[in-house]
């Protein structure tokens, strides 16, 4: 990935231009402008894109929007971007595996979009563009843009939540009264997908980032020296340590898979669990105890005072700075915004983007809980963008392996709270000596 625009480019100089020729070729067939954008067909489909460039062009006569969708879009724009061709417009998130989208912020090829961020900065939910997603380089200027995103929490049955007069916990403190209101009445406070941990992420890091603040949670994502020996993030994992320790968890649960975990859960035997709204689709035909019906609640923090954040996934649009049409490029871009197209996204694709109120024309396509979801932000809580363990090329290092593996001994109290931050600061150490050679 790191050599991206260099490999092969000398073989794909003259491979095939996208969308079939070059934008002067184009515009002899055209007597306005052509503008080509290239779509991620994953689970949001491809129905909204074909959609919503139909309402681009009756907006704007004389243009042509033309749609390439495809899962594997990534693959098929790579050889047409090493050639100086790319698309006009992207819509792929950065954490797509074919590193494409990674290589333009890394080469500095994205057109810079902040005047389009700009002109509608007062619409987007707080959190959602003062980040290092939409702005990669740290100087606030904005060159990815969001489009649709998500919330990771807790997630609990709300009609046995209501029927005995129990709350979402919002503190610490909070969390483990409902632990002993668990036991009570014969139930886990907790369970999780135990051999595969790293759901955990919905509860861990936005705990360490309310109680250390953004620049804790930074600090460690960097791999910082001394980051993980912070006192508020050592009282964080000293919480989730006592959740095994202190018999809050399910038994059995570092041995169940995730759909097991899950199964469980649905069946009473947790109270809560970590996850996204995919849980509902994935667990539809899943047997459940009488009544049971998804609900959403954030991960606890120290203090009720503290700043909140809700972890959350969010999928980019862009423009390359090769783009023949980036004026065009950049009126489509600010045409995602529109309430004409929001309303279109949220029909089609049932999903938003981080626009208020947006969350409105998707209350009649989408869940009660997912709607819940989306609404938590709304409610003071900002969303946590980011991995503190990406991806270390040219290495055999898993970084976010090697911190969630530890919660099976961490929960059973064979492993420390002190020893799993020795040996995640060990291995930050590890991958910040490789990433300087």
């Amino acid at each position: 990935m790191k050599r991206l625009t260099l490999l092969l480019s000398f073989v794909m100089a003259a491979s095939m231009l996208f969308a079939g020729g070059t934008q002067e070729e184009r515009d002899g067939q055209s007597e306005g402008t052509v503008l080509e954008i290239a779509v991620f067909e994953g689970g949001y489909g491809r129905a909204y894109w074909d959609a919503v460039a139909e309402a681009f062009e009756k907006a704007n006569p004389g243009v042509t929007v033309n749609v390439t969708a495809n899962p594997e879009i990534g693959d098929i724009i790579r050889p047409n971007i090493l050639a100086g061709n790319p698309p006009d417009f992207i819509y792929m998130a950065t954490s797509n595996s074919s590193g494409v989208a990674q290589a333009l912020i890394k080469d500095r090829a994205l057109t810079d979009i902040s005047d389009v961020i700009e002109s509608i900065s007062d619409r987007f939910l707080p959190g959602f563009i003062n980040n290092p997603a939409c702005q990669p380089y740290g100087d606030g200027r904005v060159y990815l843009a969001p489009m649709y995103y998500s919330a990771m929490g807790l997630w609990y049955n709300r009609n046995f939540f209501d029927e005995n007069n129990l709350t979402p916990p919002v503190t610490w403190d909070d969390f483990f009264l409902l632990g002993e209101k668990a036991i009570q009445l014969g139930r886990s406070l907790y369970t999780y997908q135990g051999i595969y941990p790293s759901y955990n992420e919905s509860l861990i890091y936005p705990a360490i980032a309310a109680a250390t603040g953004p620049a804790g949670f930074t600090a460690c994502a960097d791999y910082e020296a001394g980051a993980w020996t912070n006192d508020d993030i050592q009282k964080v994992l000293e919480n989730i340590a006592r959740i095994g320790t202190d018999g809050y968890l399910m038994e059995g649960t570092v041995a169940l898979d995730h759909t097991q975990a899950q199964s469980q859960w649905l069946l009473g035997n947790a109270l809560l669990h970590p996850n996204g709204a995919w849980v509902e689709g994935e667990m539809a035909d899943a047997p459940r105890e009488d009544g049971f019906e998804f609900g959403f609640c954030a991960p606890p923090v120290m203090n009720a005072r503290d700043d909140k954040y809700v972890y959350s996934s969010l999928e980019e649009i862009y423009i390359p700075a090769a783009a023949k049409n980036i004026d065009m490029a950049k009126k489509f871009l600010a045409f995602q915004y529109t309430d004409e197209a929001i309303k279109l996204n949220a029909e089609l694709a049932k999903g938003v983007p981080p626009i208020k109120g947006a969350v409105e024309y998707l209350k009649n396509s989408v869940s009660p809980a997912t709607y819940e979801s989306y609404q938590i932000f709304t409610k003071g809580y900002q969303p946590l963008l980011g991995q503190p363990f990406g991806v270390v090329v040219d290495t055999s290092l898993v970084p976010r392996d090697e911190f969630f593996n530890q919660l099976g001994g961490i929960m059973s109290g064979r492993i420390s709270v002190e020893q799993w931050i020795a040996h995640t600061e060990e291995v930050s150490a590890q991958v910040k000596d490789h990433l300087v050679k």
